[in-house]
């Protein structure tokens, strides 16, 4: 399994560009980042590459956070490898709650990372169907 961080964001101008910049002024990497958004607020969800010390640095900037086990696979960067995975899910009954990807470029392979209603379960399914699980670590290199 991965570790994402959740930050608590309100929805009004500047506030991700805050929360980048403190990021940014303690040399750490955003690898992945997605946001989900309601009218008043929004929930920044993003793997770094040092997600402890960008916890502590968030925090003391005054927001709210949140770590959060999550799945990410490595597939294909080509048509069919993302039904791949899906249909392997969905026959077992395994329930995605969310789902976000990055390439580095065209040529490489994608990375998923899945949030399950039970990330355990899907876990095992997902590497009994030989698709690639990483770790956090695996993720940063």
């Amino acid at each position: 399994m991965a570790e994402q961080i959740s930050v608590f964001i309100e929805n009004t101008r500047g506030r991700l560009k805050d929360v980048t910049a403190l990021l940014r002024d303690a040399g750490i990497d955003i690898r992945a980042i997605t946001i989900a958004d309601t009218p008043d607020f929004g929930i920044v969800r993003m793997i770094t590459d040092n997600n402890e010390k960008a916890l502590d640095i968030l925090k003391h900037g005054g927001f709210i956070t949140r770590t959060t086990d999550v799945i990410a696979v490595k597939i294909a960067n080509k048509p069919g490898s993302l039904f791949k995975v899906l249909s392997v899910l969905e026959k077992q009954g395994i329930n995605i709650e969310y789902l976000y990807s990055y390439a580095a470029s065209p040529h490489e392979q994608v990375i998923l990372v899945f949030r399950f209603d039970n990330n355990e379960t899907a876990e095992k399914v997902l590497s009994g169907s030989n698709i690639t699980i990483l770790s956090t670590k695996d993720l940063l290199k």
